[in-house]
């Protein structure tokens, strides 16, 4: 599978939670990637893990963070 289509397949997996009312709770970056953990409630101790492995695909989701006021802004 190209790169390309390894970031396509992320970004819908994203949007996929996040469209659904999902929000992160927690992000584990390491030397393969990041592990994104998402709940409906961030009271919750189920979660629901995403593994990115696609820089590309990390960037999109801290760009939906910020967009979506879920990630503060550092000035």
């Amino acid at each position: 599978m190209s790169a390309f289509a390894d970031f396509e397949k992320e970004k819908l997996a994203i949007d996929q939670f996040l469209d659904s009312g999902y929000v992160v709770v927690a992000i584990q970056e390491n030397l393969e990637g990041a592990l994104v953990k998402f709940s409906k409630d961030r009271s919750s101790t189920k979660y629901d893990d995403l593994h990115l492995i696609t820089a590309d695909a990390r960037k999109y989701l801290t760009t939906r963070l910020l967009m979506n006021g879920q990630l503060a802004r550092s000035v």
